[in-house]
């Protein structure tokens, strides 16, 4: 066990409760619980909006990507942009239903059915997400913890799923939401930080420029237009199709 990894693992945990705690004394209705009493100020929703879309995939998914591919990578980020851009345009509309999810709407909008096919579509599509990420959670503790999780053990990813239901429990979207200030704020200094150090380590940007292919640098690189869209189109569309995105601009 990594003493520094489990100190940073464990002081993290502890602020993130904290964080939830603090907001649970200002938590009293359905609309405190789901939308945060609709009054997320600005500064809050931004750094929500920005851990509601980057996580495992951007994080790792597309660093491949941009690895391999260099900054055409860049089109399936465009994509959720595209698709956050859209939603900022619909949600005032949205909003005027004082509604608390995307099945709510539809069924406001349509009808009963419209809401029903709606539940069906989340609840598959948020086990998918919330599986993996559990899972991602669980080899993360395993490779803090190993001598306390072995490999072929599920006992991560129950403290992940325990650690995630008491947070959202606490003070639900109030709480997920002053939460991801803390998680956005270390997360993008982090990055920030981090690059400048990696460019460094690699012999400076003109070294990195020489080494890497001319594509790497170029709008569509190895890519054809349709390749492209094949990253931009799916991440809006996912972006448009997320519920937590809806709600959030609902707070």
């Amino acid at each position: 066990m990594n003493p520094l990894y489990a100190g940073v693992l464990i002081a993290i945990v502890f602020g993130l409760l904290a964080v939830s705690a603090s907001r649970l004394r200002k938590t009293h209705t359905k609309d405190d619980y789901l939308v945060a009493g609709r009054s997320l100020p600005a500064v809050v929703l931004v750094f929500t909006l920005l851990c509601s879309w980057i996580g495992s995939g951007s994080l790792l998914g597309a660093a491949e990507n941009a690895y391999n591919h260099g900054f055409a990578a860049l089109w399936q980020a465009a994509g959720g942009w595209a698709g956050l851009a859209l939603i900022y345009f619909i949600a005032p509309r949205a909003r005027k239903f004082a509604q608390f999810t995307i099945p709510d709407l539809l069924e406001v909008r349509y009808n009963q059915l419209a809401r029903v096919l709606g539940v069906i579509a989340v609840l598959f599509t948020y086990t998918a997400i919330t599986s993996y990420q559990l899972i991602g959670g669980g080899d993360i503790l395993r490779m803090v913890f190993p001598t306390m999780i072995s490999a072929d053990s599920p006992a991560g990813i129950y403290i992940i799923a325990g650690f995630v239901i008491i947070f959202t429990a606490i003070a639900g979207m109030s709480s997920v939401a002053y939460m991801d200030v803390l998680i956005g704020i270390l997360a993008t200094v982090t990055l920030l930080l981090a690059m400048p150090f990696l460019i460094h380590r690699a012999g400076g940007w003109h070294v990195v420029h020489s080494s890497l292919p001319p594509t790497h640098f170029q709008v569509l690189g190895d890519f054809s237009f349709i390749q492209a869209m094949e990253l931009f189109l799916p991440t809006m569309l996912l972006m448009l199709g997320n519920q937590s995105m809806y709600q959030k601009f609902f707070s």
